[in-house]
């Protein structure tokens, strides 16, 4: 089994929705970037004070911040608790150290799962979810970032022999896109639907 899954993907592409597939065919544990950073900025603390200014900005958290929260999430599972990281890593940096607090816990990434995209596609669906921060000088940032990260952090994990490319293009439905997975990952669900039906591109 499939015990630790990234998934990959520009903004938009639909990574949250195909982690709450993963969540209800697995039972795994979510660890979402932007939900860890946007629990930090709502809770009103220092550090999400510091978190907002670079997310309002389209820019990355700082990586000791990022890791700092991906480990207490970890941290607090039980050790035969599946994994599916959502939006982390987005960098090779990002990857190495999401490695390095893997190991210390003795759990390590069994497929990273790449959702290929294009851009007019996600730059339509971040207009259309409608968030604050999702303006089109911000959306045009976070591609920037993306597509600039990315060849690297893919190379990582093609290295490592876990990298799964799985087409998301405009026509496919969640459902196609999570049938692509299943089928890459060989994965026997334990029910057949997410428990979320509502499918928010992330």
């Amino acid at each position: 089994m499939c015990q630790h899954i990234v998934l990959i993907g520009p903004p938009g592409s639909g990574k949250g929705t195909q982690a709450r597939y993963l969540h209800a065919c697995l039972g795994h544990h979510i660890i979402g970037a932007g939900d860890l950073l946007r629990r930090e900025m709502d809770a009103g603390t220092p550090l999400g004070a510091i978190i907002a200014t670079y997310v309002q900005a389209g820019h990355l958290a700082p990586l000791p911040i990022l890791m700092q929260l991906v480990e207490q999430e970890i941290r607090a599972l039980p050790p035969e608790r599946g994994i599916i990281f959502d939006g982390i890593p987005r960098s090779r940096t990002q990857a190495a150290a999401l490695d390095d607090i893997l190991r210390r816990y003795q759990r390590s990434i069994d497929a990273a799962i790449h959702l290929r995209v294009p851009d007019q596609v996600v730059r339509q669906r971040l207009q259309a979810r409608g968030r604050p921060d999702d303006t089109p000088a911000v959306i045009r940032e976070r591609l920037r970032i993306y597509h600039a990260r990315r060849p690297e952090l893919l190379d990582y994990y093609r290295r490592r022999g876990v990298l799964v490319e799985v087409e998301g293009d405009k026509n496919a439905t969640p459902d196609d896109v999570f049938q692509r997975i299943r089928a890459a990952l060989h994965l026997t669900c334990r029910q057949e639907e997410p428990d979320d039906h509502t499918h928010t591109p992330a």
